[in-house]
């Protein structure tokens, strides 16, 4: 029996617990296991939040696995690989990109039982703009609480736009308006390029914002087939293509490569990145950066990938892991995000404060999008479907392949995958 075929037998053998939804004994003893991110912040929160459910349940045991999110598709590997063995955690961190990859197995439970049995459950969701639900949601059922969510902006160097003698782009600029500019802040020495206007995005979800400013995506609207044949995708890669080997105002294109590193040291003035980048630029004290929402030809884009905690159906202790899931989720939890200032909090009320929105210069934008941002599409082969469209446009993007044959492979291979996905 191979992986895929256990992990679907496991999903369809573990049936949804019936419960009483009731605050456990104080002194209940258990081992609670989470599985999440593995970054600086994520541990500092999750320390935080152990803290405070150990000083209401002393005597249970939380065990925390980290697992880096670059890329989010060998996150979701490693996560099934522990499911597959028999180890399923108790709660789960997953992000949009791997909801319909656990639900599809029947892998977590319906969270809206914990929310509407639980008073702060109910006071928590009024506080969170219910659009961001649907990048946690799988058909009608939704797994998990929003603790945080990211959308794709630009960022941009606003002392460069002065010295080049141009306009800080307005919120409906063109991909006309961003050529214009990119030419005009890149910097020459003979031949060589010393400043590039742009950093073209290395990984699928900044990227993906280029193809719905175009009014497309890599899949077809319901995410059940291919659309690289679309000639709107095609225009959108055309456009990211030139900016590299025709106006030679972007360097070669980096896979999985955000392109932060080199706007903190000024090499280049823009990038499109999400606000996991900012610590890093008030790290250092880069005064002179702003953001704007991402140029648009057919569509101004918001996209959204949403992290949420859920329960498994493979714990023994729901009720005790809603209660942590609480503290890994709730406001405490939301108000220290935004002081970390990484991710956005879900929690409008922490996303809105002064403090959060004060830098970078326009940051309301992040949470301004959440009511019409769109979730990144995310089937249940999502770790597939990333690894097979990021190496066919690297192909391109870095002059390995010409457009239409890329199109060709990209758009036979993801039909093929496509077609072998149990929904």
């Amino acid at each position: 029996m191979d992986r895929r075929t256990f992990i679907a037998g496991l999903a369809g053998a573990i049936v949804p617990a019936r419960f009483a939804l009731a605050a456990p004994a104080t002194d209940t003893k258990a081992t609670l296991n989470v599985f999440r991110p593995a970054s600086d912040s994520d541990i500092r929160l999750s320390k935080s939040a152990i803290e405070r459910f150990n000083a209401r349940f002393p005597n249970v045991t939380v065990n925390v696995q980290y697992v880096n999110t670059n890329p989010w598709g060998e996150y979701i590997n490693q996560l099934m690989n522990l499911v597959g063995s028999n180890q399923a955690p108790d709660i789960v961190m997953m992000a949009t990109e791997g909801v319909s990859t656990l639900a599809s197995r029947n892998l977590m439970r319906d969270i809206m039982p914990f929310v509407n049995g639980d008073p702060q459950g109910k006071a928590l969701f009024e506080d969170i703009e219910p659009n961001l639900l649907n990048g946690l949601r799988y058909k009608d059922q939704l797994g998990y609480v929003p603790n945080e969510w990211n959308t794709v902006v630009t960022f941009y160097n606003a002392a460069m736009f002065a010295e080049a003698g141009i306009s800080k782009p307005k919120a409906d600029w063109t991909w006309s308006d961003f050529l214009d500019a990119a030419k005009a802040l890149t910097r020459r020495d003979g031949d060589n390029v010393t400043r590039y206007g742009y950093f073209i995005p290395g990984g699928q979800f900044a990227l993906s914002t280029w193809f719905l400013s175009n009014g497309t995506d890599r899949l077809t609207p319901d995410g059940r087939a291919s659309n690289a044949k679309d000639p709107k995708f095609a225009e959108a890669l055309q456009l990211l293509h030139s900016l590299i080997f025709e106006h030679k105002v972007a360097p070669i294109f980096a896979r999985n490569d955000p392109g932060h590193g080199q706007f903190i040291a000024k090499q280049v003035a823009m990038f499109a990145g999400t606000h996991t980048r900012v610590p890093e630029m008030a790290q250092a004290k880069m005064d002179t950066v702003e953001v704007q929402y991402c140029p648009q030809n057919k569509a101004q884009a918001a996209i959204c990938g949403v992290g949420g905690l859920g329960i498994t159906q493979a714990s023994k202790n729901p009720e005790l892991a809603w209660e942590l899931l609480k503290e890994l989720a709730g406001k405490a939890n939301a108000d220290q995000l935004a002081k970390d200032l990484r991710a956005i909090p879900a929690v409008r009320s922490s996303a809105t404060s002064e403090a959060y929105v004060g830098y970078p210069a326009n940051a309301a934008i992040f949470y301004g999008s959440a009511a019409r941002a769109k979730p990144l599409a995310q089937p249940p082969n999502f770790a597939q479907v990333e690894e097979i469209t990021m190496r066919h446009i690297e192909s391109y993007l870095t002059g390995n392949e010409k457009l239409e044959p890329m199109i060709n492979a990209l758009d036979s291979e993801l039909n093929r995958a496509m077609a072998r996905v149990k929904w």
